[in-house]
């Protein structure tokens, strides 16, 4: 099945949407760069724009959510894109989780925002926005065919096992180099990797609904 003229103009604002989600998680390397080199003044103004950002991208799922639950849209897969919906939004909201633990005290210890501004670091929000462009991709895909759309969600749990690996890395980097760094700094930088690797866990996420509306003859 393909999407009807109706339900491609919503794919088309959820695509919107997706876009709104990726402009949160992308201020995220601006804000880790801003703590690592001490600047608090654009660690604010970052934190800040993430959270206007995702407030949108919140309220442009909530607009979407109350379309297709009120409409003849999707036929037997309207769950699964009011989920698709969910997971999507979610990412801005784990953005948003980050950025909050990561500014929520100064961290002037040398160590901390020596990893903080690792290449490792680097690599591992790089490819948390590599996965939500690849999810990106992936909603493309379905004005395409099946196949396509099953080959990108593949390249979403690419990007996200490649940040999964450089998450391993900078956590070991920073409980190798815990002595002598304040318990607190630690536990905030650690809370803080876990809750930025939910930026790609919830674009695979998104991937895997999509892989059940191609089981179920979209695409």
């Amino acid at each position: 099945m393909s999407f009807s003229r109706k339900e491609s103009s919503i794919v088309s604002l959820i695509q919107d949407g997706l876009s709104i989600v990726r402009q949160t998680e992308q201020e995220i390397p601006a804000l880790v760069d801003a703590v690592a080199r001490g600047d608090w003044q654009a660690c604010r103004d970052r934190r800040d724009r993430i959270f206007e950002l995702e407030s949108q991208a919140a309220a442009s799922k909530r607009d979407l959510s109350a379309t297709i639950a009120e409409g003849a849209f999707f036929g037997g897969v309207r769950e699964d894109m009011l989920n698709f919906l969910d997971k999507i939004e979610k990412i801005a909201d784990k953005a948003k989780d980050a950025a909050r633990l990561i500014t929520l005290a100064e961290i002037n210890d040398a160590k901390a925002r020596e990893i903080l501004g690792s290449d490792d670091m680097k690599q591992f929000l790089a490819n948390l926005d590599l996965a939500v462009v690849a999810l990106q991709r992936l909603l493309e895909g379905f004005e395409i065919d099946r196949k396509t759309v099953l080959e990108r969600v593949r390249a979403v749990e690419d990007y996200e096992e490649t940040a999964d690996g450089y998450k391993q890395k900078v956590l070991s980097v920073l409980f190798d180099r815990s002595r002598g760094i304040d318990p607190l700094t630690v536990i905030l930088v650690r809370d803080f990797v876990f809750c930025a690797d939910d930026v790609a866990d919830n674009a695979e996420h998104a991937s895997d609904v999509a892989t059940v509306l191609v089981a179920k003859g979209y695409g």
